[in-house]
Order: structure tokens, then sequence, then C-alpha cells
């Protein structure tokens, strides 16, 4: 191969790695893009009963999600706490709320799960129908009584609280009813009680209350409860909290348990997702809008504190953006893929142009033997002259 047809060629090679690198780049710079952005084009979000505080505010967050980043938000139904949590294990969800002393997160079980923060207070609500003659959870032996659903917050809480007052699940006629049901054996007198852990502004306890149909009975010994569970507080139910007309309920005040329902992960979920969920419930006009009481005067130490699992790395950027990384984690990951790719297409490139280098050193090699023949030649003949 001659000098031309060698320079033709390097210049061929050049062309074509620069064309595939151009057809090549908008793909790459878009998945770069896209995986920077962190926000999935699909979230799944879970909501809990109809009528309970879960549905209202999930129903929110996720309409919330969806006007700001143009995501399509899938809102899926399911029983409770301990279902969400399994779900979004097994990678089911994306967002779910979540009711503290439902499990053991100290089990080492859950490594996977994250937690946004603390969306708002759910208290531990004891109903009896009205007239049934129970005055104490004592009383609860032999009843008929509504401790949730299963895989819900509210069984495993209910269960706390008949432990603490030395009763078991064999001793009373457990239901597993959700609100509706709950509202509707009031009414037809085939629950005799109810224990719930609900927000105050729960829809079913407005029904109850305004309809008479049970009424709010206190924990024996709550300080006691309350110090045991390190994810419970005492709180106190002010009368007239579920409603004052006709009358009030409850008509006095009634000191409570309440726990931090908090907003739950999983590490695998991108830290821009997690930062918006964040932005979100730290928006007062948000927080007006969906009654959040507690994060409304107490903002972010009430949304970052005394939560069961650890904070997303996306939460933690967003309460202290002084310690987010030049780069973000989900960025370094996504472009590690790229990383790779330009080192092994460069590696690749210096092995070509290696070999072309040795085989035109080669070629020129060829070339001088033959100019050393024909000189030796004409040395020959002119020796013979």
């Amino acid at each position: 191969m001659t000098d031309s047809e060698t320079k033709q060629t390097r210049r061929w090679c050049k062309r074509a790695a620069v064309l595939v690198c151009l057809v090549a780049l908008p793909y790459l710079v878009h998945q770069v893009h896209v995986s920077w952005a962190g926000i999935p084009a699909n979230i799944r979000i879970a909501k809990g009963s109809v009528g309970g505080r879960y549905r209202a505010v999930a129903d929110a967050l996720g309409a919330e999600i969806s006007d700001r980043s143009g995501s399509s938000v899938e809102m899926v139904e399911t029983r409770g706490s301990i279902e969400n949590l399994d779900r979004l294990e097994r990678g089911e969800l994306d967002l779910a709320l979540f009711q503290p002393e439902a499990v053991d997160a100290d089990s080492g079980s859950h490594l996977l799960i994250r937690s946004a923060g603390n969306v708002f207070l759910e208290v531990v609500v004891v109903l009896v129908r009205r007239n049934s003659g129970i005055d104490s959870v004592f009383d609860f032996k032999g009843k008929r009584v509504s401790i949730g659903v299963k895989e819900s917050g509210d069984r495993a809480t209910a269960r706390l609280v008949l432990a603490h007052c030395g009763l078991s699940i064999d001793q009373i006629e457990p239901l597993a009813f959700d609100y509706a049901e709950i509202e509707s054996g009031f009414r037809e007198s085939t629950l005799d009680a109810a224990m719930v852990t609900v927000g105050l502004d729960a829809d079913f306890l407005r029904t109850i209350s305004r309809d008479g149909l049970a009424d709010v009975i206190a924990v024996p010994f709550v300080e006691a409860l309350a110090a045991k569970h390190l994810g419970m507080q005492m709180v106190e139910i002010p009368a007239g909290s579920f409603c004052t007309s006709p009358s009030a309920g409850p008509p006095t005040s009634v000191t409570a348990v309440a726990v931090r329902s908090q907003l739950l992960t999983t590490d695998t979920v991108p830290d821009a997702l997690v930062g918006l969920v964040d932005e979100i419930l730290m928006d007062q006009r948000f927080q007006r809008a969906n009654r959040l009481g507690a994060l409304f005067t107490e903002g972010e130490t009430f949304a970052r504190t005394r939560t069961l699992f650890p904070l997303h790395d996306g939460a933690v950027h967003y309460f202290e953006p002084e310690l987010k990384p030049l780069l973000s984690a989900d960025f370094v990951e996504a472009t590690e893929g790229l990383r790779s790719f330009v080192v092994s297409m460069l590696f690749a490139g210096w092995l070509i142009w290696r070999w072309l280098r040795q085989n035109r050193i080669r070629k020129q090699e060829h070339r001088l033997d033959r100019f050393i023949r024909m000189l030796i030649e004409i040395e020959y003949q002119q020796m013979d002259l």
C-alpha cells in the first residue's frame, strides 16, 4: 500500500469514528439527561381505604407530582401500612404512607426502605357504640371489636393497645372492618367497639360523631403506653374535634397517643423524585389545603425527626442542601456505563492506531528492501561495465 493509500485509509477511519459518535451522541445525551433528572415517567403511589386520611393525602400528593413533573402517576389501592411496606420492597410501589409501630424497623429485614419524611400525626382512637355499656378497654372481653383489616397499621397498633391492657386477641371477637364497615356496624348494632389509628379530620369520624353512633374513650394508662413505644407520643383530642353540631364530638377532651405517619420509599428511587416530594410537602399552600397541621406548625423539625427508617438521600439533600455533592449519586451511576463506553472506545481507537502505524512501518521496510536490491543490481551492472 502506497503512502497516499495509507493516508486515505486513515482519513476514512477518522470519518467513520466521527460519524458513529455523532449518531450515538443524541441518544447518550438523552439517556444521561433522563437519568440525571431522575423523575421517572411513571410513578406508583399507594392509597388507603375510603374515608381515611391516607387516601386523601395520597391523592393530593399524586396530583401535585403529576402537575409539577408531567409524569404519569398511578394510584394503587392497598389495605394499609404492612401491605404498603411489602409492596415497596418488591418494587411494586415508589411511594407509600406508613404507620410506625406496625413493624419492627430494627429487625434488619427492611434494608431497602427509606423515609421521605413525616407527613402528619395519626391518633389512636378507641370508639365504643353508644349505649353499649362499655366504659373502658378492659370491658372488651367477649365483645365484637374491629381491630382493622389485615396488613394494616390499624391492626398492628390495636394489638399493641390490647397487649398494653393485658388483653389478647383470643379474649375478644376480632373483626377486620374497614372504615365504611365500622360505620355500618355501629348503625346496625353488629359492632361493639373499634380501634383505629387515623387523622382526626377523617370523614368517617365526623359522620359517626354527627350521627351519634359511637363515643370516644381514653386508653388506660396512656402515659405508660407512650413511654413504652418510642414511635408514639401523647396528644389531646380536643372537645369538638370530630363535629360540633348537633352536639360536640367528643364532648370533652380525651388524652390519647399518636404516631407520626410517614412517607416511605426505597433507596432505588431517584433522589430527584424524593426531593420533589419533600418540596411539595413543605409547600405551605399544600399543607393548608390538606390540613397537615404538624408540618405547618413545626416544619422541617417535624418532617425529619423521629422517622422510623433512615431518610432517603434525596430528602437529606433537600433538607440540608449544603451537604449535597457537586454530582448527584444518580448522575454518577447513570454515567458509569457511558464512562466505560468512552474508555473502551478510546482504548479500541488506540489499538487501531497502533496497528495501522506498525503496518505502515512494516510496509515501508518492505519498500526499503526492494530499493536496496535494486541498488545492488545497479552496482553489479556497474562492476560488469
